[in-house]
């Protein structure tokens, strides 16, 4: 058997320095993986360096040109040069100081590595110099250093990203794509600095402008928008050096992705599971399968009780103490919702029977023939949830299958109509009763309009598209950065989906249809719920902006369409409106659960309610 192996040499290479020019690459490499990366290393200085005051100008989406200046302290002609240099910074000094690191950069290699791979202009002045220092610098070589005029604080120019490595800028995505990633992380670091003034101008026209305020919350309204700020609610919790601040959504507002989660520790954006799980839980039982809250967290910690040292972009930490942190914001996240009236979230224990059934039915998966499981959204939840909606299909006494069949003794009967069952009325605006044989059955009305919304939009997308309904005046709507590229990018796509619509600006778009099938809802959150879905399920939009019919992925989108427009609870029907919702019922494929898992019917046993009343 021969052991060659193309891709080794015969003779190893001997071992040599690398040049600095490579060194300095492939730091970039870690440092610098697109514009976004750039913006986010620039920003991060001028905020260590004490300014009020940020202006970030952008032409072709970064790949152009990126220019941030700041009012910050400045630098003088040595330190400007130094900071060029790998590995120099004012931010460490010893090791130990890595153990408590207070600010935003610390590594001392970005400005280096991104002008290795770049044309870059810097220009600094300390507050009691008379002049500045110019400094140019291309693909890593220094070309010019002069005094020149200018304001106190730093400019840095970066133009021509990845010039000298054809390999690299080919893997850019286009401007709008690069925009999005960009005005995502400015938007991440404007909330947690609300004393900062922000300037953002895209292409030479101004895209944001966020000025300084006292008020935290009148920044949320500011960079995502006045409708969550207003859904917000406070939360203060602390265990003794630990604090936990900022603001998490109402119950009745959600998502249907992570998308309006910004989490920080000590000020620092971050993307941390640790977090994010501890607050998605408080909501587990409160929202509907698959859709999320929003929130603005921070979390201040002492340095030395976290690692940012964990990846070269510091979006990850490691906390010492996972799990302390964990209850702190779980605990934190469940005072400020249990302080609200909207919602108790105190629920009690299940009793044995009750978890044994529910083991017994987390065992069991049930499918709807040969097209898609009706459990392909809920995969993702934890099996005691999942076993909500299968304790519906496989507890005793839920006997849907013999009452549609007129099952008796050895004799069958014509299929039941839920139409057919006696109509009691609506109870709490958010179920329908309806008397059954020996049964009373208790109708989510919002698990069931979800059904009938989401296989009658599956099936006019598999027969000839979406219908669309014009709307009478366009509505113009603010989408974030990262959702509004995913929408532009499929809008071909969108167009089957029955809606239509036209970018309006930098972050919004003006709707002029919506799916006919959703006509009468507010088309805005119907738009940004697409958007956000498409942003988040890759999948989903690489299917879709294909124009294939990849069932798994479009079924995700309209599951969240549908789900966005169903009669929610609280709304309250007349009685045509609870008939029509069992008529279109009985039109569609009989399904146990919403497309998201939640139970559509659940029943009550005559032989239970007669028990409990001590008639048996």
């Amino acid at each position: 058997m021969s052991s060659k192996n193309p891709q080794i040499r015969k003779r190893a290479a001997p071992i040599q320095r690398l040049s600095d020019a490579l060194i300095d690459q492939i730091a970039a490499g870690e440092v610098v993986e697109r514009p976004a990366s750039v913006v986010k290393e620039l920003v991060e200085n001028a905020l260590d360096a004490d300014s009020s005051r940020i202006r970030v100008d952008l032409r072709n989406g970064g790949r152009d040109w990126i220019a941030v200046a700041d009012d910050g302290w400045g630098m003088s002609p040595e330190d400007a040069r130094l900071c060029l240099e790998r590995h120099a910074t004012s931010k460490i000094a010893a090791v130990d100081d890595l153990a408590r690191i207070g600010t935003y950069g610390f590594r001392g290699e970005a400005l280096a590595a991104i002008a290795s791979v770049s044309r870059l202009r810097l220009r600094s002045r300390t507050r009691e110099a008379a002049e500045a220092t110019e400094i140019r610098v291309e693909q890593g070589e220094i070309r010019d250093q002069r005094a020149v005029g200018g304001p106190p604080g730093t400019r840095i120019e970066v133009a021509d990203l990845f010039s000298g490595v054809p390999a690299r800028r080919k893997f850019l995505k286009t401007a709008t794509t690069e925009w999005g990633h960009i005005s995502d992380w400015l938007a991440r670091a404007a909330l947690s600095l609300p004393s900062i003034h922000f300037d953002v101008q895209r292409d030479d026209r101004p895209a944001f402008s966020w000025p300084a305020t006292d008020d935290p919350l009148e920044r949320v309204a500011a960079v995502i928008s006045e409708a969550d700020a207003a859904a917000f609610t406070p939360v203060s919790h602390a265990v003794g050096e630990v604090t936990l601040e900022g603001f998490v959504s109402r119950p009745e507002r959600h998502r249907s992705t992570t998308a309006g989660i910004y989490l920080y520790v000590n000020r620092r954006p971050v993307r941390d599971r640790v977090l994010q799980h501890a607050l998605v839980e408080i909501y587990r039982d409160l929202l509907p399968r698959g859709r999320f809250p929003a929130a603005v967290l921070f979390l201040d910690i002492p340095p030395e009780q976290v690692d940012v040292n964990v990846h070269p972009a510091k979006w990850e930490v490691r906390f010492a103490d996972p799990r302390g942190i964990h209850e702190l914001v779980r605990n934190g996240v469940r005072d400020a919702v249990a302080a609200r009236r909207w919602i108790a979230v105190d629920t009690p224990p299940a009793t044995a029977a009750e978890g044994t059934r529910s083991e017994s039915a987390a065992r069991t998966r049930q499918t709807r023939g040969a097209g898609s499981s009706d459990w392909v959204f809920a995969d993702g939840a934890d099996p005691a949830d999942r076993a909500v909606a299968q304790i519906a299909m496989d507890s005793a006494g839920f006997r849907f299958e013999a009452l549609r069949a007129g099952e008796t003794a050895g004799e069958a009967a014509a299929p039941v109509r839920f139409a057919d069952l006696r109509l009691l009325g609506q109870l709490l605006s958010t179920y329908l009763v309806l008397e059954a044989k020996d049964q009373l059955l208790l109708i989510d009305q919002h698990a069931g309009h979800e059904r009938v919304l989401f296989e009658r939009l599956r099936a006019e997308w598999l027969d000839r598209g979406i219908e669309s309904q014009g709307l009478l005046t366009p509505t113009t709507l603010r989408v974030e950065p990262v959702p509004l590229a995913a929408l532009i990018a499929c809008r071909d796509s969108v167009a089957q989906l029955g809606f239509d619509f036209e970018p309006f600006g930098d972050a919004t778009v003006a709707i002029r249809a919506v799916p006919a099938l959703l006509t009468g809802r507010d088309p805005g959150p119907l738009v940004r719920n697409l958007a956000e879905e498409l942003a988040a399920a890759g999948d989903a939009a690489d299917a879709l902006r294909a124009g294939s019919r990849n069932l798994e992925a479009a079924d995700r989108v309209f599951a969240s369409l549908a789900c966005h427009s169903a009669r929610r609870r609280g709304d309250v029907l007349s009685a045509d409106e609870q008939r029509a919702l069992l008529d279109a019922m009985d039109a569609i494929p009989w399904a146990p659960c919403c497309p998201h898992g939640r139970p559509v019917a659940v029943p009550f046993e005559l032989a239970e309610i007669e028990r409990r009343f001590a008639r048996r």
